[in-house]
């Protein structure tokens, strides 16, 4: 297996990076001030627009747009991704955009960085604390 090849931020961590928030860790600014590969996924640009459409979020105008210019490029979800959702069993019952996101990062060899502290629980190969 190679090493991870670069940083897939999950959607509440991506959030907190365009909004600026301080919990972001001093180790993941430093990523997303390097060369580093840095990448948001269209999984979470469908969860943040399908939140905002029922009420959780506010509304995402250009949202895509900010994201380009925090320098994130985007990883499309791909039928490889989608095939090796399978391949974690532990996540059966978790939220299933946070599936698609963690499978996606490994297909990829990416690390996935989270606030989420029921997936950092499971001690998932590759996913990290993005406070830490």
């Amino acid at each position: 297996m190679r090493p991870h090849q670069g940083v897939l931020l999950d959607t509440h961590t991506l959030m907190w990076c365009l909004s600026g928030n301080t919990l972001v860790s001093p180790r993941l600014r430093n990523i997303l001030d390097s060369d580093r590969s840095v990448m948001y996924s269209a999984i979470s640009i469908a969860e943040i627009h399908i939140k905002a459409s029922i009420g959780k979020l506010p509304s995402q105008e250009g949202l895509v747009d900010k994201i380009h210019s925090i320098g994130l490029r985007e990883l499309p979800f791909d039928s490889a991704s989608a095939a090796s959702l399978d391949r974690f069993p532990g996540l059966f019952r978790h939220d299933p955009f946070d599936r698609m996101l963690v499978a996606q990062a490994s297909t990829h060899k990416l690390y996935f960085e989270t606030t989420d502290t029921r997936l950092l629980s499971l001690n998932l190969p590759g996913v990290r604390d993005a406070r830490a």
